[in-house]
């Protein structure tokens, strides 16, 4: 599992106990060693696959991940281990356990076009023009309160003249959303940590199943939980 590595990569890939952040630049090896590491835990340590997750930032990139560290294992180690976005993550967990938030296991996932016709339909219905408010700015506003775990409720206790109009939008827009048993991207998200901070017994099981979370480009992603 070291081959190729460096001093400081092969520190770093045999590194087990507690947290690990690892500092480089662009195209030093940071995705070799994290998938080295992880084949290290599996194979080296006796590590459940189960119980690794590993994080990254596009779909394609995860594939490319998983099919790494099945090349120094083997498939048959890295067939249950999740490889995956925080976006597929949030899917998997969501399916799993979205009925406590009233989602079905099958619940649909609304893409960029399906969110403005949803947006377009709401103000048709509160009468607001689309030259008062363009549907990209609602979007985006809607968007930005969810990364900040701002609901509906909160959106309009806080809101001003200028965006009271569109923190009602986002509240019917959740209204609907939920009557339609759909999620949107940003939901994934907003929905799992509500999942988790509302469900302690769900946390609780995802705790103890992960027992190493490895984040590649983790300087990317936002602290929102």
């Amino acid at each position: 599992m070291l081959e190729g590595l460096n001093e400081m990569q092969k520190k770093a890939v045999l590194h087990t106990k507690g947290p690990l952040l690892v500092l480089a630049g662009a195209g030093s090896g940071k995705t070799k060693v994290l998938t080295h590491r992880i084949a290290h835990l599996i194979n080296d340590e006796n590590v459940s696959p189960w119980s690794i997750l590993a994080i990254t930032f596009t779909n394609k990139s995860a594939k490319e991940m998983k099919e790494r560290i099945s090349g120094l294992i083997g498939d048959a180690k890295t067939r249950n281990m999740w490889v995956s976005t925080f976006h597929s993550m949030c899917v998997r967990i969501l399916r799993r356990d979205g009925e406590a938030l009233g989602y079905s296991k099958s619940f649909t996932i609304y893409d960029t076009t399906d969110q403005k016709a949803l947006i377009k339909d709401i103000m048709k219905l509160k009468n607001i023009s689309e030259k008062s408010f363009k549907v990209n700015d609602v979007l985006s506003y809607i968007s930005s309160k969810k990364n900040q775990l701002i609901l509906p409720d909160e959106a309009i206790a806080t809101s001003n003249f200028r965006t009271k109009s569109m923190a009602e939008i986002y509240s019917t827009y959740q209204y609907k959303l939920k009557e339609n048993d759909a999620c949107d991207f940003d939901d994934l998200l907003l929905n799992t940590c509500l999942l988790f901070q509302n469900n302690p017994d769900v946390l609780e099981y995802y705790q103890k199943k992960f027992k190493y979370i490895l984040i590649d480009e983790y300087q990317d992603s936002a602290t929102r939980c």
